[in-house]
């Protein structure tokens, strides 16, 4: 079951941001790091416009661990640029066509 949004903000100290989101009926909260926030795009930014440009790429993130079952021991799912990364390796991966031939000279 894939979680659904239901609204991100920032954290006021700036270091973190969090997703509120529904998993059939019960809250799951998602911390994204301030790393993972810097790593998303360039230039690197930690602020609440990063976090509203990339909510959907970070909840799809939240969802796929949840699906997972990556959560932490206290029920939160932690994103952090380590967690971008594997995402955008296993999106050029997937995005790679299979099987392309040589044209004969």
């Amino acid at each position: 079951m894939s979680l659904k949004l239901i609204s991100g903000m920032m954290k006021s100290s700036g270091d973190e941001a969090l997703l509120a989101m529904d998993a059939g009926g019960a809250n799951q909260m998602v911390v994204i790091d301030k790393g993972a926030l810097l790593e998303v795009a360039e230039p690197r930014r930690c602020d609440e416009n990063r976090l509203q440009e990339n909510i959907d790429l970070f909840s799809r993130i939240a969802s796929a661990k949840y699906d997972r079952g990556d959560v932490e021991p206290d029920g939160r799912i932690q994103i952090g640029a380590d967690d971008l990364l594997a995402w955008r390796q296993r999106a050029h991966v997937k995005s790679k066509p299979e099987n392309v031939g040589r044209i004969s000279e």
